[in-house]
């Protein structure tokens, strides 16, 4: 009702402004709320330009409504004015952001629906390179580990050897013949185990320099990579299929449907206690689109354009500081959505997607190199089980 009477009221200062570009602005809202039969006559005097009828039906008007009204805090007036535009806003935001992510969504499905084969080949072919480099390094590290283990006992030997040559030495005569012998086999020995303990050295360096959990690590990833790109592929595949079912023209009114609908009912922008409902609404889009379900989604848009109670919080609140609050948690959203943007606009597949004018020439080049990329890793993985069979 307040709203009704300054609308008004501000009719009523147009007309003494001689401003009929303002009364015709105000006139839209009055004939929504015509179903008041003195505000349907005074839209219908304007209309038909009788502006003393208008004038005086209200004046009247809003004489008898004055006794009735109920103040409102200007102060609430303009917070609610506020959080209208930030919903708005907001609203803005959310559309440019499933834009966004739907043109992303079509370009990646279109190359995993055009380069997906290729592109899975050259990932298992990395990922079968990965496993024989780990199995290699694993068997040299056996081999190494083998050589430590020798060398060890032979250095066992060597030490055993040498206390009893040097026992024998003690025995004998300075002056021996012999004594020379064996001391010239004892230093024969010390140089042995010298190098021995040289090579052991070695090994242990080699050791510490070997991480094996590098090679883990890559086969790891190349795993990783593989398994994601492959669920990727399917998804692509299955949204394909799913879309054959319907016309070109009704995908691209799902598409356009579902982001209409997801504004009116995203949780950041409705009242707190309707938070859990939109959620709920959410999911039922958001199922709808997976399956290509366009009635749904074309029932829930109906449902919240007509069936629903104002979900807005602008609409619901009418306490000053729990306005103030709601204004500050839609500025944190909305810095938080416009960074989300920047960075879906600053990765490489939006630039690809809406700067690529030719996407055939485009898809076409890219198989000639990924096929080559193939080509080369199937040779690399030849000579992978070449070295095998041979090691």
């Amino acid at each position: 009702m307040n709203k009704i009477i300054k609308r008004l009221e501000i009719v009523k200062s147009a007309i003494e402004l001689e401003d009929e570009e303002i009364i015709l602005q105000q006139l839209v809202y009055l004939k929504d709320d015509a179903l008041d039969a003195a505000i349907g006559s005074i839209a219908h005097a304007i209309e038909e330009r009788r502006f003393s009828d208008a004038m005086r039906e209200i004046t009247a008007w809003l004489h008898s409504q004055h006794a009735v009204a109920t103040w409102q805090d200007p102060a609430i007036a303009a917070a609610k004015l506020e959080l209208k535009a930030l919903e708005s806003q907001l609203h803005e935001l959310i559309d440019k952001r499933n834009t966004r992510i739907q043109v992303l969504d079509d370009f990646n499905d279109l190359y995993h629906l055009r380069l997906g084969p290729l592109m899975s080949r050259i990932l298992e072919l990395r990922k079968q390179l990965a496993a024989s480099a780990q199995r290699k390094q694993e068997a040299e590290l056996r081999r190494r580990e083998k050589d430590y283990q020798s060398c060890q006992q032979y250095i066992s030997q060597a030490i055993d050897q040498l206390a009893t040559l040097k026992r024998h030495w003690v025995s004998l005569s300075s002056t021996s013949r012999e004594a020379a012998e064996v001391r010239k086999r004892i230093q024969q020995q010390t140089e042995l185990i010298t190098a021995l303990l040289a090579e052991i050295r070695e090994l242990e360096n080699d050791f510490t320099r070997q991480d094996d959990n590098t090679a883990r690590q890559a086969r790891e990833n190349a795993d990783n990579e593989y398994d994601e790109f492959r669920e990727q592929q399917q998804d692509a595949q299955h949204r394909h299929d799913r879309d054959l079912q319907l016309s070109a023209d009704e995908r691209n009114e799902l598409k356009r449907l579902w982001r209409q609908a997801s504004r009116l009912c995203h949780p950041d922008v409705v009242a707190d206690e309707l938070k859990e409902k939109a959620h709920q609404m959410m999911v039922q889009l958001n199922q709808a689109r997976q399956h290509a379900d366009l009635a749904t989604i074309r029932a829930l848009l109906s449902q919240l354009q007509h069936g629903l109670e104002p979900m807005m919080a602008s609409d619901r609140l009418n306490n000053y500081e729990h306005l103030r609050v709601r204004i500050e948690q839609l500025r944190t959203h909305i810095d938080a959505l416009r960074k989300e943007i920047t960075e879906l606009e600053s990765e490489n597949a939006w630039r690809l997607a809406t700067s690529v004018l030719d996407k055939e020439a485009w898809l076409s080049e890219q198989e000639r190199t990924l096929t080559g990329i193939r080509d080369t890793l199937e040779g690399q993985m030849k000579q992978a089980e070449q070295e095998i069979q041979a090691g």
